[in-house]
């Protein structure tokens, strides 16, 4: 492969990520829906996981004994 086929596909690959970004982010300044930062706060899957009642965490605690280190 030509190296300046190598280099319009390299190119046109980040122009294209490039216009997809900058798109997203126009669209979340404007106000309207967009997938960029979707997934910060609680995951991608979040939303319809979303249980009524929360789950507690369970606390494990450690003896003593197992704190120190071992000579």
């Amino acid at each position: 492969m030509p190296l300046w086929l190598q280099n319009l596909l390299v190119i046109l690959l980040v122009l294209a990520s490039l216009s997809f970004i900058a798109r997203q982010a126009w669209n979340v300044l404007a106000g309207r829906r967009s997938k960029l930062g979707s997934c910060c706060d609680k995951g991608c899957g979040a939303a319809a996981t979303t249980s009524s009642k929360p789950k507690s965490e369970k606390i494990v605690f450690l003896p003593v004994e197992m704190l120190g280190r071992k000579k």
